[in-house]
């Protein structure tokens, strides 16, 4: 039998790996840093999201990313899916221990394809 979080796990990586595909072009959101100031910003900002995340101040590094990106731009969006495949593949235990859960990063790859007009592609993520 196949424990429920690791099928949610599942559909939250299969969710962030649509919208790349839909969104970006490409099936992977490999963040890379490069010459492009903006990028290099934003890759900073990725650096400190993580950063927090390790720490354990996931909800700081939540409300950091919501304050700092534009969903709208593509670069900004990529960084957003990957904060949270990276979310993702943390485990339920240490979620827990820092007040978020699997469901919150369920929501938050929801909130990022409602803002892309997406919203009918996770409709009953994590639903058996």
């Amino acid at each position: 039998m196949i424990h429920k979080n690791d099928f949610v796990m599942r559909q939250i990586r299969d969710m962030v790996h649509m919208l790349a595909k839909i969104v970006l072009g490409r099936d992977t959101i490999e963040y890379e840093d490069n010459e492009d100031m903006k990028f290099s910003e934003m890759s900073h900002i990725y650096t400190d999201l993580i950063r927090m995340v390790d720490e354990g101040k996931i909800n700081e590094a939540e409300n950091l990313l919501f304050d700092e990106i534009n969903k709208d731009e593509n670069k900004s969006f990529e960084m957003a899916l990957r904060f949270y495949d990276y979310l993702n593949s943390l485990s339920d235990v240490y979620l827990e221990e820092n007040n978020y859960s699997r469901e919150e990063v369920k929501e938050g790859v929801q909130n990022l394809a409602d803002s892309r007009g997406l919203g009918m592609l996770g409709k009953n993520l994590g639903e058996f």
